[in-house]
């Protein structure tokens, strides 16, 4: 199964970590690399949560789309 994790960097130098797939899955660090851990634990366990729930994960696909920058942008 292949899941996305995104990286952010916010205007105060923090990093969001995010998975598309998984709501509200989400970690903010100041370091890129311990953002992106925790968001990866984050799977794990949701991951383990559904099978020992016994409920399977399957993953919406994800929607692309390809969008034009404003003018003067």
């Amino acid at each position: 199964m292949k899941l996305h994790i995104s990286t952010f960097q916010m205007p105060d130098g923090m990093y969001l970590a995010t998975c598309a797939e998984i709501p509200m899955c989400r970690a903010l660090r100041q370091n890129k690399g311990h953002a992106v851990q925790d968001v990866k634990q984050q799977i794990r366990r949701f991951l383990a949560e559904r099978q020992a729930e016994n409920r399977p994960f399957e993953p919406e696909p994800l929607l692309e789309i390809e969008m034009e920058a404003p003018n003067g942008a």
